[in-house]
């Protein structure tokens, strides 16, 4: 009964989001947003109150760390999402560059707590007999420093933007263009710009000299498609989608550490915790996939393809995510799963791994359990009662 009323508080709370998300939608100026991104932000939304039900009720005090990190990632990645697109519409509209601010911003933040909440629970395994405070401190100076890395330039000048190699050469080109039309009257060719313009040579972010002639002319030729329409877009924020590829990068060698953690030394965790985080392998390696695609769009149409594919495809991941968080607060919240928690903490060597169905049928139709005896599914022996 008491599982119950927190299933429907969860309900209550999402769907009273739900509404102030909708009302605030009809109610307020705002660039369009696609279905798909609104149902996106819907379950992020559920799966944030989930891991924050899942916190508050966690019976092992070292996990309650792992789900309040999840809880914080999707409950900021669904505002990141939601809020720019109030940003130079309904708020801050004479800020010129505010949706340029509010976007490269939001884009880039969930891409901190993504790899801090990963890498947390990864640590969290490694180094199981050191305090919180440490793990924090450890995921913090590791995430911290790998996101500062290729971050840094937006938070030291936020228009940097508008200074990497692909916008300095765009604007050339673009200028270069409008002058040859007026001149003309015609389209001007690649070698007609190029001859008078000269790109330089980059190298470290930095201008290091002018190119040669074939080089300029294969350059000049690269950013002409991105002079009609929005095209642009993409060349603009390429640096945050690079950005984000290297961090889920990291996020996907951290999972396969810990797999391979697990599968040398067996530690056990809590019910569904390998699981959920098993799940968030396709879930980054989709993130990589979906940034590379912005990345290589020449033409604006096929980068929002790109965006609702992707959007898609995340989607599905992001609801058996929903299933297996969800299966978690129901277990911690059964007195058996409160009970198996508690012993896990006073005597984990003892504790088999917990097992439910999925597990069963892994076992049994996919899996010899000789083989994997002691790896991940095979029971310990039982402590020693004397």
């Amino acid at each position: 009964m008491n599982s119950l009323r927190l299933y429907q508080k969860i309900l209550l709370a999402w769907l009273a989001l739900l509404l102030f998300g909708a009302a605030t939608l009809l109610g307020l100026p705002h660039r369009e947003t696609t279905a798909i991104s609104l149902v996106v932000i819907a379950v992020m939304t559920l799966l944030g109150l989930i891991c924050l039900a899942v916190f508050l009720r966690e019976p092992n005090p070292k996990n309650k760390p792992v789900f309040l990190n999840f809880a914080i990632f999707f409950i900021l990645s669904s505002i990141a999402s939601f809020l720019p697109a109030f940003i130079g519409k309904a708020f801050w509209v004479e800020e010129r560059f505010a949706g340029l601010f509010a976007y490269q911003y939001s884009t880039t933040t969930p891409y901190f707590f993504l790899p801090f909440a990963l890498i947390y629970l990864v640590f969290d395994s490694l180094f199981n007999g050191s305090s919180i405070a440490k793990k924090y401190l450890m995921t913090f100076l590791l995430v911290g420093g790998v996101f500062a890395y290729y971050n840094h330039p937006i938070y030291q000048e936020p228009k940097y933007l508008y200074s990497t190699q692909d916008i300095v050469d765009f604007k050339l080109v673009a200028t270069s263009v409008d002058e040859l039309k007026k001149k003309s009257g015609s389209e001007p060719t690649p070698k007609e710009i190029a001859a008078t313009i000269e790109l330089n040579a980059w190298e470290s972010g930095r201008q290091v000299g002018t190119l040669f002639e074939d080089e300029e002319l294969r350059r000049v030729e690269e950013i002409l498609p991105y002079l009609a329409g929005s095209n642009f877009i993409p060349l603009l924020f390429r640096p945050l989608y690079f950005s984000n590829i290297y961090m889920n990068v990291l996020c996907v060698v951290f999972v396969f550490l810990f797999f391979g953690y697990q599968y040398k030394n067996d530690p056990p965790q809590g019910a569904y915790i390998e699981k959920i985080l098993f799940l968030f392998l396709p879930y980054c390696s989709l993130e990589i996939l979906h940034h590379y695609g912005y990345i290589k769009s020449v033409e604006f149409s096929t980068f929002l393809d790109f965006m609702s594919i992707g959007g898609l495809l995340s989607l599905l991941n992001l609801f058996m995510l929903v299933v297996f968080f969800s299966l978690r607060l129901r277990f911690i919240t059964s007195v058996k799963g409160e009970f198996y928690e508690r012993e896990l903490v006073s005597d984990s060597e003892h504790i088999s791994r917990w097992r439910d169905g999925f597990d069963d049928l892994i076992v049994h139709h996919f899996l010899n359990p000789k083989t994997f005896h002691g790896r991940f599914l095979a029971p310990r022996p039982p402590r020693n009662e004397s």
